[in-house]
């Protein structure tokens, strides 16, 4: 429970003041434990800002898995629609996980920079499995071409990413629209392709 409780701490702190500007000092402070509690749990800071990075990733990953779950009798269309529209409440509930996620990606700790590109790439290959899944199971056989379905995934990743970033930067302002406008022109688009194979 303690472990937990310095994780969201530091989530916290590492998203308001960056990796240096967020001491153990201000993070025990925080949960209101001594610093040297902290080490009970993590050896160092880098062990700590890292399980913080699993821990902000895995929240999405395991809620999309929901997420998944309660869509799968739903048609591909509506499907791939309810996840994009579904990035405005996960980010309302979770914003500080995506923030974090966001602003370390693109600034990380210089020491740390290797690592945590692996550790996303691994987190991004597993999301991307997930979206897969959809395409392979709910496109007719028929339209399933693996080559131009890893276009449609990649496509639909960026746009999935861009929806993200729209909510770090305007938060609820103009997210309907512009999931709206998006999602006419990326499904237009696989609805021609599918119709040049017939």
């Amino acid at each position: 429970m303690t472990a937990n409780l310095i994780i969201e701490a530091a989530l916290k702190l590492f998203t308001q003041h960056g990796y240096e500007g967020a001491s153990l000092a201000d993070i025990a402070k925080e949960v209101g434990i001594h610093k040297s509690s902290i080490y009970n749990h993590f050896k160092k800071k880098e062990d700590l800002f890292l399980a913080v990075f699993d821990y902000a990733t895995s929240d999405y990953r395991e809620h999309l898995k929901q997420l998944l779950t309660s869509i799968e009798n739903d048609s591909m269309e509506n499907s791939l629609y309810k996840i994009l529209c579904n990035v405005g409440q996960y980010f309302n509930q979770s914003a500080d996980k995506v923030v974090f996620q966001k602003r370390f990606l693109l600034f990380p700790p210089a020491f740390l920079q290797e690592e945590m590109r692996e550790k996303f790439a691994t987190f991004d290959e597993s999301l991307m499995q997930m979206l897969f899944s959809i395409f392979k199971e709910k496109t007719p056989p028929a339209d399933f071409h693996a080559a131009e379905v890893k276009s449609w995934l990649n496509a639909y990743s960026c746009v999935l990413d861009g929806l993200f970033s729209h909510m770090v930067y305007y938060g609820n302002i103009g997210f309907e629209e512009k999931v709206n406008s998006i999602w006419k022109l990326y499904w237009s688009g696989i609805k021609q392709a599918t119709h040049q194979h017939q």
